[in-house]
């Protein structure tokens, strides 16, 4: 059976214990070559061994995306290893930044955030530009359903107000780079199974003193599926907008929610 990836290099910023691995382990199976980068080491050497498992080739680099010299770093080590790059899937973000304006205070901490999400994610798009122009390449953001549909119980409004920079810069970038042949498009998980929303579920009930399963039925209970999506369906969507089956599609969110807002 043909792999939607074969023979093609797919960068990945990124690579955490969550949805960063399973997107190489996605990009893998499919037959990418798969490049990878993050600021921990640690979580890099792993990943990469995980790739090489599943018989893929890889190549890794520590990365800080708010770096221009690192995201470049990181392309050129792309080319240098594979000689192409067909797509780039931006997952490196920060979000550990809660609350309202009301919290904002003198708004550092949200500097730093878009210093990564936004102007990160756009040093790691502008690097490669060149290499993906020659393949005809696809760019892929994970941006969130928090900026669409606010949680009450868990607002986050810088780490919102940072994805909907980066939907914005998106539509228009459709727009600058699709004359290029370089598709752009996003996905806006909402509630998503996997080891960061593992550890909240499990610390609010450590907290109220109930099993986990009783936060876990507050959450889905508005979702249609009754379950959230996990990690790694959304690893499937990032992996389906990279490859040429979704050749005809570019500018677009798409909401990967179990049914809970739509949009």
């Amino acid at each position: 059976m043909a792999q939607d990836l074969e023979g093609r290099t797919v960068i990945i910023s990124g690579v955490g214990e969550g949805l960063g691995r399973e997107t190489a382990l996605v990009a893998a199976r499919e037959g990418a070559n798969v490049v990878l980068g993050a600021r921990t080491e640690a979580n890099l050497e792993a990943v990469a061994k995980e790739v090489e498992g599943a018989g893929a080739k890889v190549a890794y680099k520590r990365t800080d995306i708010s770096k221009e010299a690192d995201c470049q770093a990181l392309v050129d080590l792309a080319v240098e290893t594979f000689g192409r790059i067909d797509a780039v899937i931006n997952i490196a973000a920060m979000d550990a930044v809660f609350g309202g304006l009301g919290t904002a205070g003198d708004f550092s901490e949200w500097k730093q955030l878009f210093d990564v999400n936004l102007y990160g994610s756009l040093f790691m798009t502008r690097c490669a530009l060149p290499a993906l122009e020659e393949t005809g390449g696809s760019v892929v953001y994970v941006s969130s359903q928090t900026q669409h549909h606010p949680p009450p119980n868990v607002l986050q409004m810088a780490y919102a107000s940072s994805k909907a920079a980066i939907t914005g810069a998106m539509r228009h970038m459709a727009q600058e780079i699709g004359p290029r042949g370089i598709r752009v498009n996003e996905v806006a998980p909402g509630w998503m199974w996997g080891p960061p929303v593992e550890g909240f579920v499990n610390y609010s009930a450590k907290e109220r003193g109930v099993d986990p399963s009783v936060v876990l039925g507050e959450l889905t209970a508005h979702m249609p599926l009754r379950r959230m999506a996990t990690d790694g369906e959304v690893a499937e969507t990032l992996c389906f907008f990279a490859s040429p089956r979704s050749a005809g599609i570019t500018g677009q969110t798409l909401l990967i929610n179990a049914g809970e807002v739509v949009h």
